[in-house]
């Protein structure tokens, strides 16, 4: 198996009706308050879906997209597709404040960025101030004509998705100075889950 997503999916062949991810009830909180369980094949469902609505839309193989997703289902799911796609992820902190956001947003060149929809004016407003001024798009419009066309063909259109392939690029706190971004493998996350 050469990365997250085809581990997930073979996995998900095995067990379709067992829990894959399961969300506790807290009734404060703004999604799932009363907690919620998600089978592998409702995930995988939902991860070819947004896959396939990338790849129409001209995401692959060498490009970074931003997630401003926070800890939800929804992250999940994107992780899953892009990885699909031999797109990294860009974790965004919901807690960085607006001049990180920008940094960041420059710094992992991302071609797009998501975000749930109580964030999508951050983002876009980071957008604004980024020299990229990469698109973002709220979660919920993925599906249809809202996803804008990328005019960047994908870096490593050609090349196999790989153990080596670019899976996320994460970012530090910045507490000491800007925040540092880190390259992560498919090796990194399916090594790490061989060991826990």
């Amino acid at each position: 198996m050469n990365s997250v997503f085809e581990i997930f999916q073979s996995t998900a062949a095995r067990r379709r009706d067992a829990p894959f991810l399961c969300v506790p009830a807290r009734a404060q909180r703004d999604y799932c308050p009363e907690g919620a369980e998600f089978s592998y094949q409702w995930m995988l469902d939902q991860a070819l879906a947004a896959a396939r609505a990338y790849a129409e839309a001209g995401y692959g193989h060498g490009h970074r997209i931003a997630l401003l997703l926070e800890n939800r289902p929804e992250f999940f799911v994107q992780y899953l597709a892009l990885n699909s796609l031999g797109v990294a992820i860009v974790p965004v902190n919901p807690d960085y404040r607006h001049d990180e956001i920008v940094y960041q947003l420059d710094h992992a060149d991302v071609v797009l960025a998501v975000g749930i929809s109580n964030r999508v004016t951050d983002l876009e407003q980071a957008s604004a101030d980024c020299p990229l001024r990469p698109p973002v798009i709220d979660i919920t419009q993925l599906g249809g004509d809202a996803l804008p066309r990328t005019d960047q063909p994908p870096p490593r259109a050609t090349a196999a998705i790989g153990r080596e392939t670019e899976c996320a690029m994460l970012y530090t706190s910045g507490t000491t100075g800007q925040p540092k971004g880190c390259i992560l493998t498919n090796d990194y996350f399916i090594t790490a889950g061989e060991w826990y």
